[in-house]
């Protein structure tokens, strides 16, 4: 019987303690996952490895309670010393773990930390990168979110062959305003405007400032005339908004815009200069007015 006990015993700290080159030749079964409160999973290591710890205290306890209760002639002395030894590898093994146990909170502990500070970089990295594509003042995207926009929409018509209208708009006479007004009304006319002009967009249309006063739209799928049309429809809901500028009411201003459509295999600049060109046809022929690049030799 104690020689059961004494191989039962070893056998559990080669459960505790296994070694890769040295597994035994019996199998042992795997021990009940411990039960954790609120929902603890007891896969984690850190749960795991405690429960070993507890076992061998407890195993620890039940071998110095064999001893000091059975009278020293019952048992011989090759066990005292097998149990012994086996009490000192248990004990070094709890302190061993112990440590292997802090250190590894430790480690997780500073990867939970690297983790947030890897979140945070990328939030912020993502706010530099809006920033980057917006324009302060009105919200809109700016010149730069306008080229790369525009770099995708020319490879989508060289896969689709679908239509793409742009437009230049310029607000006449913008100077005078902020020559007569100050720069502050300046600033909120730009606002009203941008604003006005997204309520008028599809989900899919970019309207972006290009520089100034002066905006550029991106008009998917749309034809000349179309986008004409919606640049009249704009044209109307611009004049019925007075702008109220610190308890100064004053009409908003007039625009003049250009459109051009994108032809097979032309390049952005092109399309640009066209729009452009359009822009400045209208403005030639008094302003207030929306022309096409149809005009254009």
């Amino acid at each position: 019987m104690q020689g059961a006990e004494h191989r039962q015993q070893r056998e559990f700290f080669l459960y505790a303690q296994p070694k890769p080159d040295a597994a035994p030749a019996f199998a042992i079964a795997e021990p009940p996952a411990p039960v954790q409160p609120d929902g603890m999973d007891a896969a984690d290591p850190a749960i795991r490895l405690e429960h070993c710890i507890g076992m061998q205290t407890k195993a620890i306890s039940l071998l110095e309670g064999k001893r000091s209760s059975a009278p020293d002639t019952d048992r011989p002395a090759r066990l005292e010393h097998a149990d012994a030894e086996i009490l000192a590898l248990l004990r070094e093994a709890i302190v061993h773990e112990r440590t292997v146990l802090q250190e590894y909170r430790a480690l997780r502990a500073e990867v939970s930390v690297l983790r947030i500070a890897r979140d945070e970089l990328s939030v912020a990295l993502r706010l530099t990168e809006a920033l980057s594509l917006t324009d302060e003042l009105t919200g809109l995207p700016n010149r730069r979110a306008f080229v790369q926009r525009l770099d995708q929409e020319l490879s989508r018509n060289q896969r689709t062959g679908q239509p793409l209208a742009m437009v230049v708009l310029d607000i006449d006479n913008f100077k005078n305003i902020n020559d007569g007004y100050g720069h502050y009304v300046g600033d909120m006319i730009l606002r009203s405007f941008a604003q006005s002009m997204v309520q008028e967009l599809r989900q899919h249309d970019l309207l972006a400032r290009y520089g100034g006063e002066e905006f550029v739209l991106l008009l998917p799928e749309t034809l000349l005339n179309d986008a004409r049309n919606a640049m009249e429809k704009l044209a109307r809901r611009i004049r019925r908004e007075p702008l109220d500028a610190g308890g100064v009411c004053i009409d908003m201003p007039t625009f003049s815009a250009g459109i051009a459509c994108l032809r097979p295999g032309e390049p952005a600049m092109t399309l640009i200069n066209r729009a452009d060109q359009s822009l400045y046809l209208a403005k030639r022929l008094g302003r207030n007015r929306i022309e096409t690049d149809e005009l254009l030799s």
